[in-house]
């Protein structure tokens, strides 16, 4: 193994003044997302995986969603950023692109219509200061906002736990399953406790790559099955009610249904390099052996899975209460056999996704324009009795939505899509096999199940 230059230790002189700065613009009256995103934005710039991965979690901390840091590096069109923050994108930039010139006046013009005397020189500070810590040799030196690496002689059972939640992320997203998830992390402990701890240097990266080949040995069997699944299929719903998510996915709000549908359309190897480096800040030299490619392979496999990622043209759901009043009146809509008024809440090109599984009865595939949803919707409320009954709304794979049962007692989720204050989609779960994680929280409500008419 290389062994690693660490200039903390060879030379904590040199790197003061860089910490103390640090220190000092972190306690900056600059607000800390806008702080996060600067940073997030820099290292992606500058390439720095690891720091991308860290600020990026530092930025879910400060309150962002994972919309608004997946969409940085294409801020220029996406409408989800203020003018202060677009301004401070700009300067940012700017500074970390520049290299023989100067920033551009224009640039700094929008700067000073956003941004006090003070908070312009915290805000470059910050800038060049993140720039510095980028441009460090990746082995050289841990970024000053990072965690402490955990020792490979630590407790095998804390450092495992303690990585368990993106252990089951990673999983997550490559399987779609709760269940088959958490398979796959009981199987990656197994493992984790038979080898000698003191070959690994980086247990987060072990752990990663046995629970990327464990979910590639999984997808080779499942794709069979995947081909041949009757109807529609949706990922399990990760349900969070009341900001609880399912126990082991703490920070489930980077799983949206949106970019579960993305990837269920990427190769397996491409699903495997684009989580591992976009959204896991892993280099493609460690990502290389963890799925058996070259790394060039890897960087090819990741940009083609970004590409069809983001031509999946994600919406900004709303959150919270707004959100909840509107999935509650779509829901009311339906309940009600209100068609008038729920023609005015649906978009046009509005899409219904149902997964039955072939074993409860739904549509088999997607039903698309506001016109056919109506037929859709009149036809399962023609009969009294026959619309669904309201249990709790919920934020399902991070879209406001609701838990319901039909007459005859069928557990369903719905979660809804929400543009410019339309439906713009809605995903309903009928499949038993994927609520059985649901059905606790349903009794838990001390909810009974209706019995057929």
């Amino acid at each position: 193994m290389t062994p690693r230059l660490n200039l903390m230790k060879i030379a904590p002189k040199s790197l003061q003044s860089l910490l103390d700065l640090t220190n000092t613009i972190a306690h900056s009256h600059l607000e800390k997302g806008l702080l996060e995103l600067v940073k997030v934005r820099s290292s992606q710039i500058n390439g720095c995986a690891y720091c991308i991965h860290m600020h990026s979690k530092a930025a879910r901390a400060a309150g962002e969603t994972e919309d608004r840091i997946y969409l940085l590096d294409a801020w220029h069109e996406a409408p989800c950023y203020t003018e202060r923050e677009r301004a401070a994108l700009a300067w940012t930039e700017s500074l970390t692109l520049i290299a023989t010139t100067h920033a551009p006046e224009e640039d700094y013009e929008v700067l000073k219509a956003h941004f006090s005397e003070e908070e312009q020189v915290n805000l470059t500070l910050a800038i060049t200061t993140i720039n510095a810590w980028n441009r460090m040799p990746s082995a050289s030196v841990p970024c000053p906002t990072s965690e402490a690496p955990m020792r490979p002689d630590a407790d095998e059972t804390l450092v495992f736990q303690a990585l368990r939640p993106k252990l089951l992320r990673l999983a997550y997203r490559m399987l779609g399953t709760l269940a088959e998830s958490e398979d796959i992390v009981q199987d990656a402990w197994l493992r984790w406790s038979r080898t000698d701890r003191q070959q690994v240097g980086n247990p987060s990266a072990f752990l990663a790559r046995t629970v990327t080949r464990l979910c590639l040995d999984y997808l080779k069997s499942a794709r069979s099955r995947r081909e041949s699944y009757v109807g529609f299929w949706l990922p399990e719903p990760l349900i969070d009610i009341g900001g609880s998510p399912d126990e082991g996915m703490e920070e489930a709000e980077d799983v949206s249904m949106v970019l579960m549908m993305a990837l269920e359309r990427l190769s397996p190897l491409e699903r495997a390099a684009f989580l591992l480096h976009d959204v896991f800040g892993m280099p493609f030299s460690e990502i290389a052996p963890a799925i058996g490619r070259e790394e060039a392979t890897c960087r090819q496999l990741a940009a083609r899975a970004r590409t069809h990622v983001r031509a999946a043209k994600p919406r900004y759901p709303l959150k919270g209460q707004e959100g909840e009043e509107i999935a509650r009146a779509f829901f009311d809509a339906i309940a009600s056999n209100d068609l008038d008024g729920l023609k005015t809440m649906l978009a046009e090109d509005v899409v219904a996704y149902s997964d039955g599984g072939g074993k409860i009865p739904s549509t088999l595939q997607p039903i698309h324009g506001r016109d056919k949803v109506l037929r859709l919707v009149a036809g399962l409320s023609a009969k009294p009795g026959d619309a669904p009954r309201w249990i709790q709304a919920a934020t399902i794979d991070g879209l406001p939505g609701f838990i319901a049962i039909d007459r005859f007692g069928t557990l369903q989720t719905t979660a809804v899509a929400i543009a410019a204050g339309k439906v713009i989609a809605f995903y309903t779960m009928r499949n038993p096999d994927k609520l059985r994680h649901i059905e606790s929280l349903v009794s838990g409500m001390g909810f009974s199940r209706l019995r057929p008419n």
